[in-house]
């Protein structure tokens, strides 16, 4: 086997571990364990946007041992920092500013920041991609 083989291979038992980490230990208060904040807003805050970065990140990784091209990951970061700016702000605002409300946005905003939902929809895109080109 070669070494990007084995790479890869590592990178992909990393990857799906931590997500089943993130997924186990997902009541996990990081700000607080750090001393960052004593407010629950803050810890709110920090705790989702940690949550949202290392499931993406791991995704990513997954991506990378799946298909070990350069192009695929890049995308897949483009799509984290888009997954970012449409939906964990708006959700921050949501939370922030409408503390009350539970409604379907909300709901389906919670999904797609606490899950790498997003990432995880391109494996399939990427590997029918990667077939159509061999074929």
């Amino acid at each position: 086997m070669s070494i990007q083989k084995n790479t890869r291979i590592t990178i992909g038992i990393l990857s799906v571990s931590g997500l089943i980490l993130i997924f186990l230990f997902q009541g996990f208060n990081i700000a607080r364990i750090m001393g960052w904040t004593s407010d629950s807003l803050y810890a709110f805050l920090i705790n989702r946007t940690f949550r949202f970065i290392f499931n993406d990140l791991f995704a990513i990784g997954l991506i990378y041992a799946l298909f070990g091209q350069r192009k695929y990951v890049v995308f897949s970061v483009w799509v984290q920092l888009a997954g970012m700016l449409f939906f964990l702000f708006p959700y921050f605002i949501l939370k922030l500013y409408f503390p009350n409300y539970n409604g379907p946005l909300i709901s389906f905003l919670h999904r797609l920041i606490l899950n790498p939902t997003l990432l995880l929809l391109l494996i399939p895109a990427f590997y029918y991609q990667q077939r159509k080109t061999v074929d």
